[in-house]
């Protein structure tokens, strides 16, 4: 096992981090590839921009954890070729980071091709599909929000069983390994909860008040335009916000994390300690 090799795309990324970092604790030799250096492997340029860089990120790996930057103008309709390239350069192992509703998408759906791309290859491929990161408060698009201490969505009293990236990781990791799972690997906490609920967490972890207040599509996505998002992402955002709101997604709870890892899923509480715990050591 020690010399199994990875790459990470990605690796300073919201699940590519921890990726790398749970990879090297088994052992591994880890690959991280992308534009700027990680914390965690070696680093190995890579640009969605420069095809180039794509064969010599993968050549010589074992594996591959690909992730597809939808704010990367671009990025989404090359990563199939990213894919190819990888399993042209003799990548026999691919882990795509997908998304809990991608079967539900258009046909033309940038994750959803990229699937279709991969399921295609000579190669064992799965599909991680995790359901909202409890890290978009924390670190991704509604940082600024828990920064106000205000969360802000058109989520109403909609429920969603949010995800631990460290439980993403934990999943992909798992098969990434030798003779790990394929295929479409669900991917969520352990309960369904509402947005008062994440925010009554981080309250109570980080000992300020932090509130939540269901608000319109419109003042959601102007909300991360003024923080430096593009509009057409805001609008992603909300337009999926409000698929389960108004019922046309509907995300169970998925026993995948349990079944691969042997734990249960980490909850909205264990998510908001922790991050507690971190930024006051930063």
């Amino acid at each position: 096992m020690g010399n199994h090799v990875i790459t990470v795309l990605g690796a300073t990324g919201k699940t590519g981090r921890h990726v790398a970092e749970q990879a090297l604790a088994k052992g591994w030799r880890v690959r991280s590839a992308g534009r700027t250096r990680a914390a965690h492997g070696d680093h190995t340029p890579f640009d969605y921009d420069d095809d180039t860089t794509w064969h010599p990120a993968f050549e010589g790996s074992d594996a591959a954890y690909v992730v597809i930057p939808f704010n990367h103008p671009g990025a989404p309709e090359r990563a199939p070729a990213v894919i190819e390239a990888a399993a042209t350069a003799g990548v026999h192992r691919i882990v795509l980071l997908s998304t809990i509703d991608v079967d539900h998408a258009p046909a033309d759906d940038p994750t959803r091709v990229a699937e279709q791309t991969l399921a295609a290859l000579p190669v064992a491929s799965a599909f991680v599909r995790p359901t909202w990161f409890l890290d978009n408060f924390t670190v991704g698009s509604f940082s600024g929000m828990l920064e106000r201490g205000e969360l802000r969505l058109p989520s109403e009293d909609s429920r969603i069983p949010f995800v631990d990236t460290r439980d993403i990781a934990a999943v992909a990791v798992a098969a990434l390994a030798p003779n790990g799972p394929t295929g479409p690997l669900p991917v969520t906490g352990p309960e369904s909860v509402d947005h008062h609920a994440v925010a009554k967490a981080l309250s109570e972890a980080l000992d300020r008040t932090v509130s939540y207040e269901s608000v319109s599509a419109e003042e959601f996505t102007a909300l991360l335009v003024e923080r430096g998002f593009p509009r057409s992402y805001g609008e992603f955002l909300a337009e999926a916000l409000i698929k389960v709101v108004d019922g046309r997604l509907v995300i169970p709870v998925a026993d995948t994390v349990h079944r691969l890892t042997g734990r249960p899923p980490r909850s909205v509480d264990d998510f908001a300690r922790h991050h507690a715990a971190t930024s006051a050591t930063r």
